[in-house]
């Protein structure tokens, strides 16, 4: 496979691993998505490891179009999982404070 192809196959490697992200994303599987995020990595890292060929450029640039799409998706998905994580600890904070008072004032009588 020449380094063109390669790069090129590279990149649709990227936006695969980036669309299974968000479909994990959307089952709530984020080990998964953590999963996918290192190798994700690694073929960025692998696919621009070398220049981009000029013949190439309009084409990487729209993979790159797509892929920053995907990933403000995912990126928003994220933020949605850790607010609602961070307001069940709090309610979990909030059910356990009221728990400790309840038993502070039974115990008391």
């Amino acid at each position: 496979m020449s380094d063109q192809a390669q790069q090129c196959w590279r990149l649709a490697q990227l936006l695969t691993l980036t669309r299974q992200m968000l479909v994990h994303a959307d089952q709530g599987q984020w080990e998964q998505v953590a999963d996918r995020e290192l190798e994700r990595r690694e073929d960025l890292a692998a696919c621009f490891s070398d220049s981009v060929p000029a013949a190439n450029t309009e084409l990487i640039a729209e993979a790159m179009a797509v892929l920053l799409h995907l990933n403000e998706e995912l990126m928003a998905k994220l933020k949605i999982a850790r607010d609602e994580v961070m307001a069940q600890g709090l309610e979990y904070t909030r059910n356990r404070n009221a728990v400790g008072s309840y038993q502070a004032v039974d115990a008391s009588l």
